[in-house]
């Protein structure tokens, strides 16, 4: 079993992670968080919140509507610009980006390409299509699920297809075919934007889009749908609004209401939001690790144009000792990497990707850029207000020294006024979640040894035997933990002992105001230990006769199991000082 999948079943069995809409046969790309996944993600939020907002005295925070007028993003590049390619496979029609997708796999010695069907009957009906539309006359074998197409000669431009009688057949290769199939039968790429369209209008739009049309056709030859596009947009426009693909623009359109609201922050300072994007992704991935409804954690840190590089140098620290703050495996699975010069955002003079390493490989879970001026400059160029910042107590200096010499000076008024850069950190909430979650994911056998889990399903590397007696350690930070402390009457049908347990876990919550669980299963200690290790539980508090008589509790700290008896009057203090930032040595 691959550690995924290990994860996929212990999120939905433990209630971390639903499918949306199961009973009615779920949404391809949505998922519901339950009881424990809602608290996992609300405590990362928090703990981004608290780095990015409480322990610093420059920042603030905002939250902006989600619906976006088209003028926002039009100015943005959003409406003409954010999009990625998309590529269509014959065989399979599935849709997929180009620049993810793999390069064609072939056997070099037995010269074919292997194209893999979901199962025998697609691959009987892919095979047809093949012969008789995509490579008609081509030399082509079939095995269960497997079609393999005789190869003549690959030069890595051109695919040469070995032919049963006639010439060869020649198929064009951009460098990638589909990925769940090794297919090298793709479309042609074209491009495709990722944002989703809606309307505030009391009338369907589609009432509307048919009466144009109609109108249309009583003017417009049938064949210029180009003009008949162009009139149902037109009459479509004022209703159009987007869900936005990002948080960051209304941060941006929000700047001067901030500053004039906020008279005290200087540049630089930030603003930050924690709130859902929406992205109609081409191919929807790896559960929450690509979704078209996501949440976004991002901070716009407004700087000194001569002060950006130097900014960008500390926040890509500072993200990174986040991460390391709240990680275990962070020297072995996380890692930097700057984007290359032809990657980067025309106005952008550097960015670097966060990355974590997924059963899958390298995947991004936060970005830090320095995005220039771009933003602010290009909403102040539309709107015809000016986004700036000015230093009221430079300029006063100058003007008082002007009066005092009577010499104008001119050297150094830029730093009086000036169109603040933007350093941008930029996490996804549901990534980060994920990531942490394979991270802390511990799997011991019977002895307590470490289980190496496959990476991937299928793979032949680490262990792929699924055993009952395998369990789960979720090793959380105890900041994230969904359930801070699992209180357990060593008899759950005694009404004293019960009792004592609702007492204390009432202290708990009161004093800390944080989740506690009375655990009442009918089942062993031990088996109670375990389902609360599987779930990230830090602390386990063991009520037993004893505790009546002389108050005396044992607490098991889920990391170690060490045991240890104390009175029931100390365990808030282990617990608090257990939740510490920066724990007490």
């Amino acid at each position: 079993m691959s550690a995924m999948r290990h994860l996929l079943d212990l999120c939905k069995r433990r209630g971390f992670l639903f499918q949306s809409a199961e009973i009615h046969g779920g949404l391809r790309g949505a998922y519901d968080y339950g009881p424990l996944g809602v608290e996992l993600k609300r405590n990362v939020s928090q703990e981004w919140w608290n780095a990015m907002v409480y322990q610093r005295s420059d920042v603030v925070g905002i939250d902006t509507a989600i619906i976006t007028p088209p003028a926002v993003l039009k100015t943005s590049g959003h409406v003409d610009q954010f999009t990625d390619e998309m590529v269509d496979s014959k065989l399979s029609k599935d849709r997929f980006r180009p620049d993810k997708a793999p390069m064609l796999h072939f056997d070099t010695e037995k010269m074919h390409i292997p194209i893999t069907a979901p199962d025998k009957k697609t691959a009987k009906l892919w095979e047809h299509e093949i012969r008789t539309n995509l490579a008609p006359g081509s030399a082509i074998s079939r095995e269960g699920k497997s079609i393999f197409l005789k190869l003549d000669k690959f030069d890595g431009r051109e695919i040469v297809l070995k032919q049963e009688s006639g010439n060869p057949v020649t198929i064009p290769y951009k460098g990638y075919v589909d990925p769940a199939s090794n297919s090298p039968f793709l479309t042609e790429s074209r491009p495709f934007n990722l944002m989703f369209k809606t309307y505030l209008d009391p009338i369907d739009p589609i009432d509307k889009v048919i009466t144009t049309t109609l109108d249309s056709a009583k003017t417009t030859p049938p064949s210029d749908l180009t003009q008949t596009r162009q009139n149902v947009d037109k009459t479509l426009y004022p209703s159009l609004t987007y869900l936005r693909p990002e948080t960051a623009q209304g941060v941006f359109i929000n700047y001067a209401t901030v500053q004039r609201s906020h008279p005290h922050l200087k540049v630089p300072f930030g603003i930050a939001q924690i709130g859902k994007s929406f992205r109609n992704e081409i191919r929807l991935e790896h559960a929450i690790f690509r979704t078209p409804e996501f949440e976004q954690m991002e901070l716009e840190y407004f700087v000194a144009p001569w002060q950006a590089e130097q900014e960008f140098t500390h926040w890509r620290k500072s993200r990174m000792d986040w991460w390391k703050r709240l990680s275990r495996n962070f020297e072995t699975r996380f890692r930097e990497r700057p984007h290359a010069q032809d990657e980067l955002a025309h106005y952008s003079s550097g960015c670097v990707d966060v990355e974590y390493l997924f059963p899958w490989g390298w995947g991004e879970v936060e970005g830090i850029a320095n995005r220039g001026d771009f933003d602010l400059r290009k909403h102040s160029e539309a709107t015809g207000i000016k986004l700036q910042f000015t230093d009221t107590i430079l300029m006063q200096s100058r003007q008082q020294r002007e009066k005092a010499t009577g010499i104008k000076e001119t050297e150094g008024q830029d730093r009086e006024r000036f169109t603040p850069h933007v350093v941008e950190s930029s996490c996804g909430l549901n990534r980060a979640m994920l990531a942490l979650m394979l991270d802390a994911m511990e799997v011991v056998d019977e002895q307590g040894k470490i289980v190496e889990l496959a990476q991937q399903d299928g793979s032949t590397t680490g262990s792929t035997d699924n055993n009952k007696n395998w369990r789960t350690i979720m090793k959380l930070h105890p900041r994230l933990a969904p359930i801070k402390v699992a209180i357990l009457p060593l008899v759950s049908n005694n009404p004293d002992l019960v009792d004592l347990c609702q007492s204390l876990s009432s202290e708990l919550r009161a004093e800390l105001q944080i989740p506690v669980t009375v655990e009442m299963q009918s089942t062993t200690i031990g088996k109670r230990y375990y389902r609360m290790d599987e779930v990230g539980t830090p602390w386990c508090v063991t009520v037993d006769y004893e505790s009546l008589q002389d108050g005396q509790v044992t607490i098991r700290d889920r990391d170690t199991g060490v045991q240890t008896r104390v009175h029931q009057s100390k365990i808030l203090e282990i617990v608090q000082d257990g939740l510490r930032l920066y724990p007490r040595h």
